[in-house]
């Protein structure tokens, strides 16, 4: 399994900038996506899908969540932590 990658965050700031209609120009790690109603169901499926891809996990579906998905913050720590399961 690879390392979690550096640039994971500016993968993820850029995907949201890219792909949400209307991201806020000052998005930062912190900035709620899901809660806040930036990204829907759809949008968080294939962030998801971009956070499998950069550090090789494989994300369960019932972890697709906001309390895993919720900020950029949030998903780092979810991926720390899969990684140290690992």
């Amino acid at each position: 399994m690879r390392n979690v990658p550096t640039d994971l965050v500016a993968r993820i700031l850029e995907f949201v900038r890219r792909e949400v209609p209307g991201a806020p120009a000052d998005l930062t790690i912190d900035t709620p996506l899901a809660t806040s109603g930036l990204l829907d169901s759809v949008a968080l499926v294939r962030l998801a899908a971009l956070v499998e891809r950069e550090t090789g996990l494989i994300i369960p579906d019932r972890d697709v969540t906001a309390d895993h998905f919720d900020s950029v913050r949030r998903i780092q720590e979810y991926v720390t932590a899969r990684k140290r399961e690992a």
